[in-house]
C-alpha cells in the first residue's frame, strides 16, 4: 500500500512526463525557424529533453515536501488562539494556578486539539516547573527544549536540500551530455548536415542548465519562506510562554 511520500513521487514523474509531451507536441506545431518553438524546445519540447523532464519532476516533488511542511507550521498557529495562558498586564500564577493550566491544556488535547506544540511546551514547562519548583531553571530547559524541537523540524528538510542540489546537478550533467555529443560530432562540422546537428545539440547543453537554474531558484524561494515561517513560528512561541507563563509564576515566601 502507497504511503503518502510514494503518492506523491507518482504524481511527480506522471506530471513531468505529461508535461514533457505537451511540450513536445506544441513544439511540433511551430516552425523550427520561430522563437516560440525555439523556446518550447529550451524548456524540453524535443526527444533530447529527457533531462528537464527529470528536472520538473524533482521540481514538483519538491513542491509537494515543502507544502506539506508550510501547512504544519500554519496549522501550529492555531495554538496560539486556544487560550491556554492568561495574556492580562500586570497578572502573577502561583504554583497552583499552573499545575490547573497544565490541566487544561491536557483535557484540551483529549477534547481533539492534538499535536499542537505551543500546547506541548506549555505542559512540558509546567511539568518542570512541579519538579524543582525554580523559574530559572524552567526557562533553561523550555529554551533547550525549543530548540531541539525547531532542530528537529529543521532537520527534515534534508530531503528538500539534496532535491535543490539534485536538480542544480541534473542541468550541469545535461550540459556535459549535449556538449560531449557536439564533440563526437565534430567530424560533420564541415558538411551541410552535421552543422545543423551539432548546433542543436549545444542549444540542448545549455538548455537544461538554464532550466536547473530557473527551476531553483524557484525552489529556493519556497524554501526559504518555509524558514521564515519556522523562525516566525518559533520565536512566537518563545515570546508566549515566556511572557505568559515562566515570567509570571510567583511563589510567595514560605
Amino acid at each position: 500500500m502507497f504511503n503518502s511520500k510514494s503518492f506523491q513521487l507518482i504524481i511527480s514523474i506522471l506530471a513531468a512526463a505529461v508535461a514533457w509531451l505537451l511540450l513536445i507536441l506544441l513544439s511540433n506545431l511551430f516552425d523550427p525557424s520561430t522563437g516560440i518553438h525555439r523556446l518550447l524546445e529550451l524548456l524540453g519540447g524535443s526527444g533530447k529533453g529527457y533531462i528537464q523532464a527529470a528536472i520538473y519532476a524533482l521540481f514538483t516533488y519538491s513542491l509537494f515536501e515543502l507544502y506539506e511542511k508550510q501547512k504544519f507550521i500554519k496549522g501550529q498557529y492555531e495554538g496560539f488562539g486556544l487560550g491556554l495562558l492568561p495574556v492580562r498586564d500586570q497578572l502573577v500564577l502561583s504554583p497552583e494556578e499552573v499545575a490547573k493550566i497544565k490541566l487544561d491544556t491536557i483535557k484540551l488535547e483529549m477534547s481533539g486539539k492534538k499535536n499542537l506544540l505551543v500546547a506541548d511546551f506549555i505542559k512540558k514547562a509546567c511539568t518542570q516547573y512541579r519538579n524543582d519548583q525554580s523559574v530559572s531553571e524552567t526557562l533553561q530547559v523550555f529554551n533547550a527544549q525549543v530548540e531541539t524541537s525547531k532542530g528537529e523540524l529543521e532537520g527534515q528538510l534534508e530531503t528538500v536540500r539534496y532535491l535543490l542540489g539534485a536538480v542544480i546537478s541534473l542541468g550541469f550533467i545535461g550540459t556535459l551530455i549535449g556538449l560531449s555529443s557536439s564533440i563526437g560530432m565534430a567530424h560533420l562540422a564541415r558538411t551541410m548536415e552535421g552543422m545543423p546537428e551539432i548546433t542543436r545539440n549545444l542549444n540542448v547543453a545549455f538548455d537544461t542548465t538554464l532550466v536547473a537554474l530557473l527551476t531553483g531558484l524557484v525552489l529556493n524561494f519556497f524554501y526559504h519562506r518555509y524558514l521564515e515561517n519556522l523562525d516566525t513560528f518559533y520565536s512566537r512561541t518563545k515570546a508566549y510562554v515566556i511572557d505568559n507563563l515562566i515570567s509570571r509564576i510567583y511563589k510567595a515566601a514560605a
